[in-house]
């Protein structure tokens, strides 16, 4: 897919905001509305950034100008997608500034950017050139940003497995959507986070994905056949990234006797406005 240039242009001049949630349709779009460089679909968990690049007007020939626009276009396109990816929300009590700034993860990070797919570029009668890169959040990053707990929390998987996920609607309560949220119950209690999910889900689909449809949501292939549904009560206050569920519904989450598996699966859906 080719990208117009106008796509990524801010949506105002002298706007104060870093950053502004934007819906494109069904999904859920954090952009970068100051300089119109990058943006995060938490839909489909993937973080994206344009680089621009301009010939060098010494250079030997008209395509070695153009050569010359293209690598550096890559280089922009790369500090950009660090740049959004520092305005992303980690979890509750850090951002992505916060979680890159020990300098042993900065440079894992950096790197595992560098593996970043190209997934349009634009060429310009100028000899300019466009990149766009795209990286999933969900696995490596998720590895590097995300710390390991100490110690796995085990999830009641005693029977046959009922449900086949969890959606919960926290509509109405304008949630920030996070790399790893977790879900309290009314007396700020832990029922489900990174501790809940299985080392192997975590890397791969990540604690949880995010919707805008409740109904769609219940059909999504993250959670489907058969979810459990459950209404968010609140977010914590402090942060607005956490989800709060009556204890009434916290208890049937914890209930031993019925099988939870697929929260250790990361068969989590959070539908948000």
């Amino acid at each position: 897919m080719r990208l117009r240039r106008a796509d990524w242009r801010p949506w105002a001049f002298g706007l104060l905001v870093v950053a502004a949630a934007a819906q494109a349709g069904d999904e859920i779009v954090e952009q970068n509305v100051l300089q119109g460089k990058g943006k995060v679909n938490w839909t489909e968990k993937t973080i994206t950034a344009r680089g621009s690049g301009a010939p060098n007007k010494k250079a030997a020939s008209p395509a070695a100008a153009r050569l010359g626009a293209e690598r550096a276009a890559k280089l922009d396109a790369y500090r950009n997608i660090l740049e959004t990816l520092k305005g992303v929300q980690v979890s509750s009590k850090k951002t992505g500034k916060d979680a890159l700034a020990p300098a042993e993860i900065s440079s894992q990070v950096e790197g595992i950017l560098r593996g970043a797919q190209v997934i349009d570029t634009v060429y310009y009668s100028d000899l300019s050139v466009d990149v766009v890169l795209r990286m999933p959040l969900d696995g490596a990053l998720t590895d590097a940003l995300v710390p390991k707990p100490a110690k796995r929390s085990q999830v009641p998987s005693k029977g046959p497995l009922k449900n086949t996920g969890l959606v919960i609607n926290a509509k109405g309560l304008h949630l920030v959507p996070a790399i790893a949220p977790r879900v309290l119950d009314e007396k700020k209690n832990e029922v489900y986070g990174v501790e809940f999910v299985s080392e192997k889900s975590m890397s791969e689909t990540g604690i949880a994905g995010y919707v805008k449809d409740l109904d769609a949501a219940k059909k999504n292939d993250r959670v489907k056949d058969n979810p459990m549904v459950i209404k968010a009560i609140d977010t914590d206050k402090s942060n607005k990234t956490d989800i709060v569920i009556s204890n009434a519904d916290a208890d049937r989450l914890r209930d031993p006797a019925t099988n939870h598996q697929y929260l250790a699966d990361g068969k989590v859906l959070i539908v948000v406005d």
